[in-house]
C-alpha cells in the first residue's frame, strides 16, 4: 500500500483527489494539506510515501516545501501536480528535489502510475510539460538509463533495469539472469516485480512484446 499526502490549496481539488486515488486499491490517503507549512507538518507526522503537491500554496510554497520535506527525509517522495509549464517551475522543482513533475490536466490513471512510478524510484515528468522536459531528461539519464513514454509519462529505466529486459526477451531464466548479474534470484524477482510496475504490464510473456516493439531486445 502506498501511503499518499495531497496538497493543494482549493480544497474541492483536494475532495476530489482523495476520491479519485482512494479507489485504487494500491494507495491510502493519509492526509490533505491546504498550504505548504500544513504539508511540511503532516509529512512529519504521517510519514507518507507520496506527496502529491502544488506548486502555488499560501504561507510556504510547493518549492519552499519541497526543499524542507526533503532536507528532512529524502525518502519521501514529491510528486509536482500542477497547471505551470513554465520551464523555471519545472528546473526548479527538480533542483528541490522533486521526483515528478506532472499536469492537472493529466487523466486518472497517468497521475496513478505517476504515483506508483516515483514510489519506485522513477523520475516521472508530463510529456505536455515542453521539450525542454524531454531534452533535459534524456540528457540527465544518457549515460544511465533509458527515458521511455508509457502512456503519457517519461519512464526510466536504468541499465541494469534493461539488461534484465533484454535477458528476458532472450528467453533467459531467472537462475541464468541472477548468475550473470551476480544477484540473488529473491532480488531478481524483486528487480522484475518492479520493471512489470513501472511499465504496467502483467508478465515476463508481456515484457517480451514490450522489447520488441520498443527495440530493446
Amino acid at each position: 500500500m502506498i501511503k499518499v499526502l495531497i496538497a493543494d490549496d482549493q480544497q474541492l481539488l483536494l475532495d476530489l483527489l482523495e476520491h479519485m486515488l482512494s479507489s485504487n486499491d494500491e494507495i491510502q490517503v493519509v492526509g490533505k494539506a491546504v498550504d505548504g507549512n500544513e504539508v511540511c507538518e503532516y509529512a512529519s507526522k504521517l510519514s507518507p510515501d507520496v506527496i502529491v503537491m502544488d506548486l502555488l500554496m499560501p504561507n510556504c510554497n510547493g518549492i519552499e516545501a519541497t526543499k524542507f520535506i526533503k532536507s528532512q527525509n529524502k525518502n519521501i517522495k514529491v510528486l509536482i501536480l500542477t497547471t505551470s509549464t513554465l520551464e523555471e517551475d519545472f528546473k526548479e522543482a527538480l533542483a528541490c528535489g522533486a521526483d515528478g513533475y506532472i499536469l492537472k490536466s493529466a487523466k486518472k490513471e497517468s497521475l496513478i502510475l505517476a504515483i506508483q512510478s516515483v514510489y519506485c524510484n522513477m523520475q516521472v515528468i508530463d510529456q505536455n510539460v515542453g521539450d525542454f522536459t524531454r531534452q533535459d531528461s534524456q540528457e540527465n539519464t544518457k549515460s544511465q538509463g533509458k527515458t521511455l513514454n508509457i502512456h503519457g509519462n517519461l519512464v526510466k529505466l536504468s541499465e541494469r533495469e534493461l539488461k534484465i529486459i533484454k535477458m528476458i526477451a532472450e528467453g533467459k531464466t531467472t537462475s541464468e539472469i541472477a548468475h550473470s548479474l551476480y544477484v540473488a534470484e529473491g532480488r531478481l524477482r524483486n528487480i522484475i516485480t518492479e520493471i512489470l510496475s513501472k511499465l504496467m504490464l502483467k508478465d515476463r510473456a508481456q515484457i517480451v512484446v514490450f522489447a520488441i516493439k520498443n527495440n530493446l531486445h
